[in-house]
């Protein structure tokens, strides 16, 4: 039958409609995990049971979980069992956030660890309460660990978010798979969506690899 890459290149408007679905749900993911995240993190490090056992619980449940049965879960499941009817890119959105809220909590739990005791103590012995130690000497110190990491789990979510499409979202593969349907033509389309996330997330790991040299020449200026 021969191969017909230029069906590929014709239908190229709903493959760049889909990728930018599929970059919108991740950036949305992104920011839910961010927000998430940070007090996740801070509960997980109290010393009180009572905050950080339930955070404990909701990092481990969600870190084994698997994304597709959660996707599946939420949209179907909570229509089901609470009639609660989540919208396809809503139900994504939310999906990929809750579950990578848990991984970015314990990246988090590591930038924020990384910040000297004695740092602490000497910001406390001036009398600063705890809020502006941690927003004036925790926070901008661990942001340089943190900051790469996010990056770095951002592109993770971008290959996860291949998976949306099951329940309705027209990203990029749901678009792949309508027009496979329509031509009959499996390998051209699929093959172009592999190519298009192969490039999109080759330049997002070029750009993560740029911060971690950044922010990693300025920790090595700060230990010197």
């Amino acid at each position: 039958m021969g191969l017909k890459l230029e069906l590929v290149w014709n239908a190229r408007g709903p493959l760049l409609l889909g990728t930018l679905v599929t970059l919108e749900v991740a950036f949305l993911a992104l920011g839910l995990a961010l927000v998430l995240g940070l007090p996740l993190a801070i509960l997980r490090s109290s010393r009180l049971k009572i905050l950080s056992v339930p955070a404990f619980l909701y990092i481990q449940f969600f870190r084994g979980t698997a994304l597709y049965v959660l996707v599946l879960w939420v949209f179907f499941g909570l229509a089901i069992a609470f009639n609660i009817n989540l919208p396809p890119f809503g139900a994504a959105v939310l999906c990929l956030g809750l579950l990578n809220s848990a991984y970015m909590a314990e990246v988090y739990r590591t930038g924020l660890g990384t910040v000297g005791f004695g740092q602490l103590e000497a910001a406390r012995s001036l009398g600063l309460p705890e809020m502006p130690v941690f927003r004036h000497v925790v926070l901008p110190q661990a942001v340089r660990i943190i900051i790469p990491s996010a990056a770095n789990l951002f592109v993770d979510m971008l290959k996860d978010a291949a998976i949306v499409g099951v329940v309705g979202v027209w990203d990029l593969m749901k678009q792949a798979d309508r027009l496979t349907k329509f031509y009959f033509r499996p390998f051209e389309f699929y093959t172009g969506a592999a190519l298009v996330y192969f490039v999109v997330v080759f330049f997002f790991s070029r750009l993560v690899g740029v911060l971690e040299k950044r922010f990693s020449r300025h920790v090595r200026k700060e230990k010197v």
